[in-house]
């Protein structure tokens, strides 16, 4: 069996931690990497890799596992993962060049495939609308959750300890994030309450070639703070310190840091939409993310015990069933059934 590995070259992003997670959980001797030099491995050349250098290098015609969106059109031994459907619901988000690719290639990939995994019943509804795929193509594998299990290199090196009270939200700059909104929401608050409490943004800005701008104004104020990258350590140290936890995005295929943030015990506020609500449901507070009052009631009753502690606790358990190696074992089984 081959893996289409073109994405694992370069930073880090939730697709290349999917990947990752899932190879590290199978045995070597059950699978070949494939994947392009650097030079290679994004733009127009790391298409042009996929779809003709890709397929000569798998022999015998063999599976070829693709588990990031794409995949060459010419091999139809073929499993493909599709996370989600931003290109065809939400373009504007998105570089058009993305966008124009990506609604040349799915819609006649899916078609070729034999079969398709993706990560949510939200994401699997979304395919079908899309691209009129038959139910019984698709099978939902949800990912893992497992930050506390990180070890880190730079245990030593914490940029955070000296941080007031403050509520934390986290996910890269882009315009499905919501954090204009959530913005001028926590400032609504602020200005209600006269609270002192401060608004930690983890994130750094998505790449330009797939995303538009994130569409935050200049914000003249020292209440929010932007961290930037941070370590998995830092992290760890913010979701265990914060007071809550905020991330009223637009749209997701999963949403991983709501559930992230439930493993340190953390009240969540999240949407009402998308996968959001399919996960968080009855575990956290949902607003409407396209209201900013929503959300400010919504911190409001997150600082002030909106979630039980039952919950709170009920959710430690809930979130521990969402294992990376859960996820390989599932996602190795429909790669078997279909090899």
């Amino acid at each position: 069996m081959y893996i289409n590995s073109r994405n694992l070259v370069g930073h880090t992003t939730g697709v290349q931690r999917y990947t990752q997670k899932i190879i590290e959980g199978w045995n070597d001797s059950l699978f070949q990497e494939i994947r392009p030099d650097e030079k290679f491995a994004s733009g127009i050349k790391g298409h042009l890799w996929e779809q003709f250098a890709l397929p000569k290098e798998c022999k015998n015609q063999e599976l070829l596992w693709c588990p990031s969106n794409t995949g060459p059109l010419s091999y139809k031994n073929q499993v493909l993962t599709i996370h989600d459907t931003v290109p065809f619901d939400h373009p504007e988000w998105l570089n058009p060049k993305f966008v124009f690719w990506y609604k040349f290639l799915q819609p006649k990939l899916v078609q070729k495939v034999k079969h398709i995994i993706t990560i949510s019943e939200f994401s699997k509804n979304k395919i079908i609308e899309h691209f009129k795929v038959p139910e019984d193509k698709i099978s939902v594998i949800y990912n893992g959750v497992d930050l506390t299990n990180k070890k880190s290199e730079d245990l030593p090196h914490n940029s955070f300890t000296k941080l007031p009270p403050y509520i934390l939200s986290v996910g890269s700059l882009e315009p499905r994030k919501n954090l204009s909104r959530l913005i001028t929401s926590f400032i609504e608050y602020k200005n209600e309450t006269k609270s002192d409490i401060k608004l930690v943004i983890v994130g750094k800005k998505g790449v330009s070639r797939v995303f538009s701008e994130a569409g935050i104004n200049e914000v003249d104020t020292d209440d929010i703070i932007f961290t930037g990258h941070v370590s998995d350590y830092e992290l760890q140290y913010l979701y265990k310190n914060t007071l809550g936890f905020c991330y009223p995005s637009l749209y997701e295929g999963f949403g991983l840091p709501p559930l992230e943030a439930m493993q340190f015990g953390v009240p969540v506020l999240t949407s009402n939409t998308t996968a959001i609500k399919e996960l968080c449901e009855n575990r956290a507070l949902l607003v409407d993310p396209l209201s900013v009052s929503s959300i400010s009631e919504g911190i409001f009753d997150l600082l002030n015990g909106g979630i039980s502690k039952e919950i709170l606790t009920s959710n430690l358990k809930y979130v521990q069933d969402f294992s990376w190696s859960k996820c390989a074992d599932q996602t190795l089984q429909i790669l078997l059934q279909h090899k």
